[in-house]
């Protein structure tokens, strides 16, 4: 539990939640690591519905973009809370950022490929080609190494784009199930997104990050994020309402295929905002296979388990 991972923690005693509270609400600037979507669509409920309000935090959410710094900028004081995935977390703290993942959006990693209906159906069938996908990513080295890609499959430099997938049949890049499939499908194409986590790579995504250790408002910044998450997966219609108006590209039409879609990705087989131990030893020593993390690295202390 994350009271005793504090009491454990060492160092002076901090105020508690109802002292801080006496002084006004907690200001939680929180980071998104991508621009407003329904992938965010619960911590956008949070601030319209009053949720973060009712726990007594005054909450902002701060739109990120390709590659956006947000454990740095947690890390440095920037934002106090920030949205990342496991792996990128695993990899961040063994490069001595002081942070700790709190509470996952995604039990399925969202990522993954996407190719035409009449291409491949499976990672399996790809032998050949071109595929699009952030070059040197832990996923690009995952696949490669896994399937034996290296010298056959070639990859090239993923531009953000969806033109080059709608104007080539055999098409292949790098996907989000809450963005380029339903982009895809906008314009006529037929799609198979092939999904990281049945090739075996399943970071949790969406992941809440604090510094660690984790401040003494932790676990009721938590507990309100998950309910306005519950409320959201419910009832999307103001979380979407408002993501609609921060980014022009988000169409109603859009955001309803995308909110369905992503819905299997945030409950998984574990259920909402759960975490394993079995899990997030698994992407540490995937990272240590494939060189991207040191011998003898650990997972442990990189998360905080709950109840």
């Amino acid at each position: 539990m994350l009271w005793m991972w504090l009491a454990c923690s060492g160092g002076e005693p901090e105020p508690s939640v109802d002292a801080v509270q006496e002084t006004g609400p907690i200001e939680v600037r929180l980071a998104l690591n991508w621009f407003p979507e329904p992938e965010f669509g619960g911590f956008y409920e949070g601030v319209l519905g009053g949720h973060y309000e009712e726990a007594g935090f005054a909450v902002e959410i701060i739109p990120g973009g390709p590659g956006a710094p947000t454990l740095e900028q947690l890390s440095t004081g920037k934002v106090e809370a920030a949205l990342t995935a496991a792996d990128d977390l695993l990899l961040k703290r063994s490069r001595g950022l002081n942070v700790v993942g709190v509470w996952p959006a995604f039990q399925l990693a969202p990522n993954g490929l996407m190719a035409h209906g009449a291409g491949a159906g499976s990672f399996e069938e790809i032998s050949g080609g071109n595929i699009a996908i952030e070059l040197g990513s832990p996923l690009q080295t995952f696949l490669w190494s896994k399937y034996g890609w290296e010298g056959k499959v070639a990859a090239v430099p993923y531009s953000g784009a969806i033109g080059p997938f709608i104007a080539d049949q055999a098409f292949i890049q790098q996907a989000y199930i809450t963005s380029e499939p339903c982009l895809a499908e906008a314009q006529g194409a037929e799609v198979n997104f092939l999904r990281a986590a049945d090739a075996g790579w399943n970071p949790y995504g969406s992941l809440v990050a604090l510094s660690d250790p984790p401040p003494p408002w932790a676990d009721d910044f938590i507990a309100a994020t998950h309910k306005a998450w519950e409320v959201y997966l419910d009832a999307p219609e103001r979380g979407n309402a408002e993501i609609s108006t921060l980014n022009d590209q988000m169409k109603p039409e859009l955001m309803g295929c995308i909110t369905e879609k992503q819905k299997p990705f945030v409950y998984g087989s574990d259920g909402l905002g759960a975490m394993s131990k079995k899990r997030w030893d698994t992407m540490n020593a995937q990272l240590i296979e494939l060189g991207l993390l040191p011998e003898g690295s650990v997972a442990d202390g990189a998360w905080v388990p709950r109840d």
